[in-house]
């Protein structure tokens, strides 16, 4: 499995910065306008796992992954610049509208978890992928920790079983999310624009 990296010096660029617009030749201008949507790319991924996980499972017991929020934690990883804990807000809030979940748990849970992934990136720097598989491992159970208790205070209490079983899936997933958000920034980082100039 590629192994995400954890610092923005070391990262491939997906999205590299300009020089100052002055310094730039029209054509340049016009390409960078042309690529600032792969500014947006770790949110639409991540809001794409979230639409994934409507998906029905043809299962008995509440198996599905925790998509959304993996996908907001690789891309903390990958390119913590570019998911920032105030867009995690946002795409928590998206999730607690489409599963029908009072309004800023998932927001605030989303929001804290990748403030943690920023900050391990910051104490723990550059290491491999069964590091980061236990450090996720161990976000996602302090999400189950923290789930259970703002949906009681929302007043929608939720029991503890299906909570349990989404972190498993959600850990046992994790390799494979990580693989595909990778392969997405090295794509995107092997076709980012370059500049003559700064």
């Amino acid at each position: 499995m590629p192994k995400p990296r954890r610092n923005d010096a070391v990262s491939p660029v997906i999205a590299t910065p300009p020089p100052p617009a002055l310094l730039m030749t029209p054509a340049e201008r016009r390409r960078w306008l042309l690529s600032t949507w792969r500014y947006a790319v770790p949110a639409l991924a991540s809001m794409m796992l979230l639409v994934l996980m409507l998906a029905p499972l043809p299962l008995s017991v509440p198996a599905m992954p925790h998509l959304a929020l993996m996908g907001v934690l690789v891309w903390a990883m990958l390119q913590p610049a570019l998911m920032p804990p105030w867009l995690a807000f946002c795409i928590g809030a998206l999730a607690d509208l489409l599963f029908g979940v009072p309004l800023g748990v998932n927001a605030t849970l989303f929001a804290i978890a990748t403030g943690v992934m920023r900050l391990s990136g910051r104490l723990f720097g550059r290491h491999g992928s069964g590091f980061d598989w236990l450090l996720v491992a161990a976000v996602l159970f302090g999400f189950l920790l923290l789930t259970g208790p703002l949906m009681a205070l929302a007043g929608r209490p939720t029991p503890v079983l299906p909570l349990l079983w989404q972190w498993l899936t959600s850990v046992m997933a994790w390799p494979l999310v990580a693989r595909g958000c990778a392969a997405v920034q090295r794509r995107l980082a092997a076709t980012a624009p370059l500049w003559r100039h700064g």
